[in-house]
């Protein structure tokens, strides 16, 4: 497939591991030069590496925590620094804690909303007007699909992430005239390191054979298996790619049929 992508530059946040970093792997592998952003600095510096070794692309790195207001336009600057236009942006960030909403405190609804709506909102912001000068701009954000199904026990997550599809959809009308697409990308069962360890956590605590307690879970879903990485940013290319170019507004599942809704 023919992705045209050679040359543009994205920012990735989320981008040191599971689906940021298989997304940024992705689309270096289709000539697009990088900022990848996320946390944990040294993590950051592995891939980044990782990825200049294997696609030869320029890679740059900016450590910062996207739920606070100064890091993501410490990290949005350097970006623009350093690649000059942000062609690409893709939003990326750690899901809320779970639990019931009787137990979460205000402190709790603060932190996910920041994590999860507002950075996208504050970075979008940023990115938008290059985009609209330039007249092209692709704009993806990872949710999940509890988006479309909440679930009792992720109502901080369900919230955050339907306002998220709510803001994209709201200004694709506005930014589409202008050449920029902006959708949400919603995957269902996905085994990162994150998931692993999740699992590996309730395996203990429920004295569940690992191996066990995953072919229990992936039951439901009608493929049968998680998915990987690989296959979330494989589709996240495509939406950036000039292939995807008529899809906008969108809240795309990526889960293997897992999710019932038909919207």
């Amino acid at each position: 497939m023919k992705t045209e992508l050679s040359n543009r530059c994205a920012l990735i946040t989320g981008a040191s591991k599971g689906m940021g970093k298989a997304i940024a792997h992705g689309l270096a592998m289709e000539g697009v030069h990088l900022c990848l952003a996320a946390r944990n600095g040294e993590t950051l510096e592995s891939t980044a590496h990782e990825i200049i070794q294997k696609t030869g692309v320029s890679v740059y790195w900016k450590t910062g925590d996207v739920s606070k207001t100064s890091d993501i336009k410490k990290i949005f600057s350097y970006a623009q620094k350093k690649l000059g236009n942000i062609d690409i942006l893709v939003n990326n960030a750690g899901g809320p804690k779970p639990g019931s909403f009787l137990t979460l405190s205000d402190e709790d609804w603060d932190e996910a909303i920041g994590l999860t709506l507002r950075s996208m909102i504050r970075l979008t912001t940023l990115a938008a007007p290059g985009m609209i000068e330039r007249k092209w701009g692709r704009i993806v954000t990872i949710t999940s699909t509890v988006a479309k199904e909440p679930d009792p026990s992720m109502v901080l997550s369900a919230t955050a992430r339907a306002g998220v599809t709510a803001f994209t959809k709201s200004v694709s009308s506005e930014l589409a005239p202008k050449g920029i697409t902006i959708n949400t990308v919603c995957p269902g069962g996905v085994f990162t390191d994150r998931l692993h360890s999740l699992l590996e956590i309730r395996s203990k605590s429920e004295g569940i054979p690992f191996d066990d307690l995953v072919r229990d879970n992936v039951k439901i879903i009608p493929i049968g298996r998680y998915a990987s990485p690989d296959e979330i940013a494989d589709y996240v290319v495509f939406l950036c790619s000039e292939r995807g170019r008529y899809i906008t507004g969108t809240a795309l599942c990526v889960d293997g049929g897992l999710t019932k809704s038909i919207f």
